[in-house]
């Protein structure tokens, strides 16, 4: 499957059997045994409470006869049973949600682990995005999806179990019940085999078909609104790390007027939700409550003409009820079924598009032709070169290069001349490219003009990728004041909100601390150093080649005062006129 920017209604049957693939990973994993004994723990607990309810089926017509008769003492003592019944019902009812909660926090810790991985292998992640298709929020499905998918799964597929169980169950005291009851209509008396089985059956046969007919595009509107949903949550969030911008360019009444606009997309369809679920819930309720006294009024007859006992009838009308519910199990669990496909659909789009990109990385690799060789000697080698957009438009070419270990390459051209698009190309990322592209380097270092921090300290910030225990304290002091923010060294394990609280010059400084940190042996720079003053950027540049001698260090900038740094630029025109040049 495709990533589903515009999902289909899909039938019943292609949708469980994606459930279940997406089900069987954590079952058949390394900690199948775990998840086998905590689903089992669940199912036991179901069967506890529906032999409970077995056994208060019994009870019931014990207890209505004892009332019939008037017998205080058989009252009492059913009391008493009741009370026992009820420490069964506590039981099952408190250890059932204990063991499916345990399961639910192991099976999303597995799976989450897992997606993860597949979603951060390499640059996946940013190729997913590149896709022409590709999928929308997926922090939302990585986060609620996945909750939801294992939550719904364990719920329904716990519930059908119930409903199995308890159909089998019933079924034998309802059929009992039918041939000592026999079916009175009109005035006569009617020997129907298991006639009240059947009754139940037909009720929920209609009940079930009828309910499907009206609820089917409950599925689409359920994915459609929690897409919907998803995309103003991610506009929320993109405000809030853009406050500042749009607080100094006075954006807040355009940005409300935007988040606006978003949230009544999200009422226009919860208005179509509600009243496809209002049509459906009309029924389902009417069936529900005419379904409860359906079987009293059949034997209705033949208890007021003394042919049986008030305690038979309760249980007659308990057992019925047992048996439709569980027949109808598809008529009360429509809606979550339509919640749960809208689901399985977001979870299984995610895991299709992850594995699409993942393919296609792979496949880049097994080419060889851009991909970091950790062996060969440190260098760049391009041929022919041409980089495009992702709709197939030239955004660069590229005749010769051949760079090797402590040569420098400085890249300069107007907007729009694919500067940046060459970068990520030379960094392995950018698919979209035709023509031979080597890149040997065992430690590459890609800055951006939009510095990253990760969350957490300023000492992991300066360690990313890397892990905090390969930076001593006295190599990030030194870096620090290399770059002009020795005043931060002593606050290097404080976990605050970095990105917020260093200006733009100083994110930049800090990632340049960063390649002086973990020392690379190919750094490219991509106007990293844009957001500081000329003769600053010049410091930083000379800083950088000299402390890093035998790297290639490749820059883009506008800046002139680089040429005597690293020689003479390569300058990229727009792809209308492009300027080819030769550089070995």
């Amino acid at each position: 499957m495709a990533a589903d920017s515009a999902p289909a209604y899909r039938a019943v049957l292609p949708l469980l059997r994606e459930a279940a693939k997406i089900a069987a990973l954590y079952f058949r994993s390394s900690e199948r045994w775990v998840a086998w004994g905590l689903l089992a723990c669940v199912i036991a607990a179901q069967l506890l409470l529906v032999a409970v309810a077995v056994v208060e089926n019994y009870w019931r017509n014990a207890f209505f006869q004892a009332l019939q008769e008037r017998n205080w003492d058989a009252f009492i003592y059913q009391f008493w049973v009741f009370c026992v019944l009820g420490i069964g019902f506590v039981l099952g009812g408190v250890y059932q949600r204990y063991f499916a909660q345990w399961l639910t926090i192991r099976w999303r810790q597995w799976l989450t682990a897992r997606l993860l991985a597949h979603w951060l292998d390499g640059a996946v992640h940013y190729r997913a995005s590149l896709a022409a298709d590709g999928i929308d929020n997926p922090d939302q499905r990585l986060s609620e999806d996945i909750r939801n998918f294992i939550e719904q799964v364990l719920a329904l597929s716990v519930g059908l179990f119930a409903a199995v169980a308890k159909l089998v169950s019933f079924v034998a005291i309802l059929w009992t019940l039918s041939s000592l009851v026999p079916l009175v209509l009109f005035g006569q008396s009617w020997i129907i085999p298991g006639y009240l089985v059947w009754a139940a059956l037909a009720y929920a046969v209609v009940g079930t078909i009828v309910t499907h007919w009206i609820g089917r595009p409950l599925i689409a509107l359920d994915y459609e609104q929690e897409k919907r949903e998803a995309d103003f949550r991610f506009a929320l969030v993109r405000l809030r790390e853009n406050a500042e911008p749009v607080a100094l360019q006075r954006g807040e009444r355009a940005e409300q007027q935007g988040l606006l606009v978003r949230f009544q997309a999200i009422a226009a369809n919860w208005y179509r939700l509600m009243w496809r679920q209002k049509v459906v819930s009309f029924f389902t309720a009417t069936y529900r409550h005419y379904s409860r006294y359906f079987p009293y009024l059949v034997m209705a007859p033949l208890y007021f003409g003394g042919g049986m006992q008030l305690g038979a009838l309760m249980q007659a009308g308990s057992a019925f009820n047992e048996v439709r519910s569980a027949f109808s199990y598809l008529v009360e669990s429509y809606l979550k079924l339509a919640e749960f496909a809208a689901t399985v659909q977001r979870v299984s789009g995610f895991m299709d598009a992850t594995e699409a990109a993942q393919l296609a990385f792979e496949a880049e690799r097994s080419r060889d032709d851009g991909s970091p060789d950790d062996h060969a000697p440190v260098g760049v080698t391009v041929d022919a070169l041409t980089v495009r957009l992702p709709d197939g438009r030239v955004v660069a070419t590229l005749e010769q290069i051949a760079l090797k270990a402590s040569d420098s390459l400085l890249i300069t051209g107007i907007s729009g001349a694919g500067k940046t698009s060459v970068m990520r190309t030379i960094a392995g990322i950018w698919p979209f490219k035709d023509g031979d592209l080597r890149v040997a380097a065992a430690r590459p270092l890609a800055l951006s003009q939009r510095a990253y921090l990760p969350l957490g300290s300023l000492r992991q910030a300066l360690a990313f990728p890397q892990a905090v225990e390969a930076c001593s304290d006295a190599a990030i002091q030194a870096v620090l004041d290399d770059v002009g923010l020795g005043a931060l060294a002593s606050q290097q394990d404080f976990a605050v909100d970095w990105n917020r609280r260093l200006s733009d010059g100083e994110k930049q400084r800090l990632s340049l601390a960063r390649a002086l940190l973990l020392r690379p042996d190919l750094l490219l720079l991509d106007e990293a150093t844009s957001a500081l003053d000329a003769t600053s950027e010049e410091a930083l540049h000379r800083l950088l080649r000299r402390r890093l001698p035998s790297a290639i260090i490749i820059a883009v900038s506008h800046n002139p005062a680089l040429v005597a740094i690293y020689g003479a630029p390569l300058v990229l025109e727009t792809a209308e006129e492009p300027r080819r040049r030769l550089r070995s």
